[in-house]
């Protein structure tokens, strides 16, 4: 069994070596560029009574297009293989036989749990590697990643190992729920719930680029952020700069609870945007967490998980048990069905949360009062990160987590949207 695993991990990085071959990557590209230019000389009349097709870069939008329909399969393919890897992992009774060879060698059956489900953890991975590695790929020709392949295969192994510890532990924990409780479901629903919570306040560390250093934002968009966060009833509130060199990544984050909260910009950010585009970034950042939402989101998604998570158990339990079956070999084949219904759970949760973006997009506005600004930003943004003004209803539901620039301006301008 350890021969076939080491041939399957050994078969996934040579397909992965494959699709690294298709294509040289792009280097990052600076700030401000001609892109940003072209958004700068658009005037305050077309921004407040144009469509957003009307407005966006049509060869951006050429490329958005060619970007959704490469990203899309890949997306799918991530899912598709991690089920096909759990279902075979379990069909074969290679599950059955890793589960006893654990039993042989570890008296714990709390330690043999969390191996199986960290064996589980490494099998979807693997499976996905290559799929992983191609979306990682399109983003860095189409520029939208700066990471080189290897920082992104150390991220990779670092994932990975996070994702073991993390499936080792939920597989223990639930296993040993189900033996001292009939209500084991509840007590699985509060950790979901909690550890939902908790990411929700922790994500948003991920969100910025790794960088060199970080500092204080200067003046006078210092004095101008200031004012605008006083106005907002949040004075004192810090806003720091992370350097980013060579980066396309441009955010306004919120990071941190209590006193210790602050918002982070970019470098790229502020070098791209005009300051009232800033501004207004900065506003719908910190809108959000004055409104909420990420408590609200943490639910709905803690929700989505449960719902979906007690689908695939009801499946599997329509589902023949082996002779060499248990809960714990079972776990594969749970897992390879969670893997199917998260195809379906994704657009239930896109479209439960496009409605949290507008509300920070309204808070923002209301607070520096420029809708030319709100607009030209989500322009640029749209330009800049190539995405859709008018998605397909395929990108739609999988590949758009947030509504569509279309739509937030739209929302802006009470003008139609001008997609078909």
């Amino acid at each position: 069994m350890a021969r076939e695993l080491r041939s399957f991990l050994v078969a996934a990085l040579v397909v992965t070596a494959f699709l690294a071959s298709f294509a040289a990557a792009r280097a990052a590209v600076e700030r401000p560029n001609q892109l940003d230019r072209r958004v700068d000389s658009i005037s305050a009349s077309a921004l407040l009574t144009q469509p957003a097709i009307a407005l966006v870069d049509p060869a951006r939008q050429r490329a958005a297009s060619r970007l959704a329909h490469l990203t899309l399969p890949g997306w799918l393919a991530t899912a598709l293989f991690e089920a096909i890897a759990l279902a075979y992992f379990w069909s074969t009774g290679r599950a059955a036989a890793f589960r006893d060879w654990l039993r042989r060698r570890i008296t714990s059956e709390f330690a043999v749990r969390f191996l199986f489900g960290a064996m589980l953890g490494l099998i979807a991975r693997a499976a996905a590697l290559p799929p992983a590695f191609y979306l990682y790929r399109v983003e860095r020709i189409m520029g939208l990643s700066a990471e080189l392949t290897r920082t992104w295969a150390l991220l990779w192994i670092a994932h990975t190992l996070l994702a073991m510890v993390v499936a080792g532990l939920l597989a223990a924990l639930v296993l040993w729920l189900v033996d001292r409780t009939h209500q084991w479901y509840v007590f699985t629903i509060l950790i979901i719930l909690a550890v939902s919570v908790a990411w929700s306040f922790a994500s948003p560390y991920f969100q910025v680029p790794g960088s060199r250093a970080i500092e204080p934002l200067s003046s006078p968009l210092g004095a101008q952020m200031e004012s605008l966060f006083a106005r907002a009833g949040l004075p004192n509130f810090p806003v720091y700069v992370e350097r980013s060199r060579n980066s396309p990544v441009d955010r306004a984050v919120v990071v941190g609870l209590g006193a210790s909260r602050r918002l982070v910009l970019t470098d790229t950010l502020i070098s791209g945007n005009t300051p009232p585009e800033v501004l207004f970034l900065a506003s719908g950042a910190t809108g959000a967490v004055v409104l909420g939402n990420p408590i609200y989101i943490a639910l709905i998604e803690g929700g989505i998980v449960i719902v979906f998570s007690a689908l695939a158990v009801v499946i599997a339990d329509r589902i023949g048990f082996r002779r060499d079956d248990d809960p714990l070999s079972r776990l594969a084949l749970v897992g390879s069905l969670l893997a199917i219904v998260y195809l379906v759970a994704v657009p239930v949760r896109n479209a439960s949360l496009r409605s949290y973006d507008l509300d920070a997009d309204r808070y923002a506005v209301r607070l520096t009062g420029d809708r030319v600004a709100a607009v030209r930003a989500l322009v640029r943004e749209a330009d800049q990160h190539i995405e859709e003004v008018c998605p397909e209803m395929s990108s739609t539901f999988f590949v758009y987590a947030h509504p569509s620039p279309g739509a937030r301006i739209a929302a802006i301008n009470h003008v139609p949207s001008g997609c078909p």
